[in-house]
């Protein structure tokens, strides 16, 4: 004991790197098992280089090792616990000027610059304040990775090839499956009650190129996370809030995905996994840049000084002062994630493979942001604001752009698979962002186009939801007999 008090006092034991690493530990054991090793110790490497470039800025002015210390801890104080700090003013002073950043960011810079003035006249050497944060955060990093322990011991062990009570068929043929998302994508209904528009076009194409569609289809949930979770463990979801924003609520979401029934079956088949999704399989992260979805370590960043600016002030400049190189900046994510998946799965389709391949293609479109005209001319930079998730028109005309874009992947994959091959294209969920109120029915209508190759879609109904869709497509491919979920619908919030 006498040591660890002595290794304290020495300053050696450096509070300015514990609260580094707690933060990160914390964020990380909140978040178990969602957010990798790697990207949590890279966010902690971060975290310690920012501490160190403060540490030394704090320096050249203060002049005093422990002062600068002192200084710089409290720097990334703030920029840790922002976001509970103002969520706290939100709660207390609701609506109020004590709560908004026009008062808050002048508050803390004056607040800043007064302790630093006085840390730099000052000559205590703080020695008492310097064992107490240092043995308060050991304390906290200690409590962390005991509940991670914890976790870990009690994370559900059961591997991706476990198939249960499934009987593989031996001799069942084994087609190469591409699954594609076109994530908010409406049903026929939804297009025709809401936006006046007759999809019938598009649908009678897919079936001049042998696709069955589902008709009134739907999705069992209003939120992407949920809706492929629950469709690729063929079961609702349990233990969940009912929050897209919830934490704990993504966690059961991602992990369900990496263990889902759906990977374990193919995997007894010996199917090969493909992840051109925006969610994480296991041994195969994402290929995609994090955009909507609170993946890997924005989980636990999200709460940063900041984030918390860059998302709510760097809202303001898109929404209010329409700032073009910033809309286009924090715009662009999806569309590049598009084009990237796209292009992994044309390549994917023309290597040839031993074992048979199960795609995952997840394409952010038709949802928001409308990036083109139903002609594939850009938008303006102005339609990728925010006020526009709800302009009709916008929507509609990428719509078309979007009929084309899926249609030549699904033309290119049928061209050049080596086989004939399974293709699933369908949406997560239907669209959301209606300007007024709709009939909560509207958010589930969806898109739901099978291709088999003998062309047998009998156990394919209307009324069909996502939740049925892989025990409908292994029964008929591999003579399974899972059983089909009530095609029931539940909506979340945001």
């Amino acid at each position: 004991m006498n040591r660890i008090t002595n290794f304290i006092k020495s300053g050696r034991a450096c509070y300015l790197h514990l609260i580094s690493v707690f933060f990160v530990l914390h964020g990380y054991t909140e978040n178990y098992p969602i957010i990798s090793v790697k990207d949590a110790g890279l966010l902690l490497l971060i975290y310690l280089a920012a501490g160190l470039v403060l540490f030394g800025l704090s320096w050249l002015i203060i002049r005093n090792r422990i002062r600068a210390h002192l200084f710089a801890t409290c720097l990334m104080a703030i920029q840790f616990f922002f976001g509970a700090f103002i969520d706290f003013l939100r709660i207390q002073f609701p609506g109020s000027l004590f709560s908004s950043y026009t008062f808050i960011l002048p508050f803390l810079m004056i607040a800043l610059i007064t302790l630093l003035l006085l840390l730099r006249k000052s000559s205590r050497i703080f020695s008492q304040l310097k064992v107490y944060l240092s043995v308060l955060f050991l304390l906290l990093i200690v409590t962390d990775l005991v509940l991670l322990v914890y976790k870990s011991l009690s994370q559900d062990p059961t591997p991706v090839a476990a198939t249960g009570n499934i009987q593989v068929c031996k001799d069942c043929p084994k087609p190469d499956i591409y699954l594609i998302i076109a994530d908010g994508y409406p049903g026929l209904k939804s297009l025709r009650d809401n936006f006046n528009m007759d999809n019938t076009p598009f649908l009678d194409s897919l079936r001049k190129r042998g696709f069955h569609i589902v008709d009134s289809s739907h999705s069992n949930y209003n939120f992407t996370p949920f809706s492929v979770s629950s469709m690729l463990d063929m079961n609702f979801l349990t233990g969940i809030k009912g929050r897209n924003s919830d934490k704990s609520d993504m966690a059961v979401c991602y992990t369900t995905i990496k263990n889902s029934h759906t990977f374990r079956i193919l995997s007894a088949y010996g199917y090969e996994l493909f992840n051109y999704s925006i969610f994480d399989f296991k041994g195969q992260p994402s290929l995609a840049k994090p955009t909507f979805l609170p993946s890997r370590t924005s989980l636990i960043t999200a709460q940063t000084f900041t984030a918390r600016l860059t998302k709510e002030v760097g809202f303001h400049l898109v929404t209010t002062l329409h700032l073009e190189r910033f809309i286009r900046f924090v715009r662009m994510y999806d569309l590049d994630n598009n084009n990237l998946l796209k292009k992994e799965t044309q390549q994917q389709v023309r290597v040839k493979s031993k074992a048979p391949k199960f795609v995952y293609t997840h394409l952010v479109m038709p949802h928001y942001p409308y990036y083109y005209d139903s002609s594939g001319q850009a938008n303006p930079y102005t339609l990728l604001d925010d006020k526009y998730r709800s302009n009709k028109n916008a929507f509609i005309s990428y719509l078309h752009y979007s009929n084309r874009q899926l249609l030549g992947l699904v033309d290119d994959i049928r061209k050049n698979a080596i086989t004939p091959p399974v293709i699933l294209l369908m949406s997560d969920h239907g669209f959301r962002e209606f300007p007024g109120p709709v009939a909560p029915s509207y958010y589930f209508y969806n898109l739901n186009a099978i291709l088999l190759p003998d062309s047998n879609y009998s156990l394919f109904y209307t009324g069909m939801s996502n939740i049925n869709q892989f025990s409908a497509l292994f029964n008929t491919l591999f003579n399974q007999q899972l059983p089909l979920r009530k095609d029931s619908t539940s909506e979340l919030k945001d």
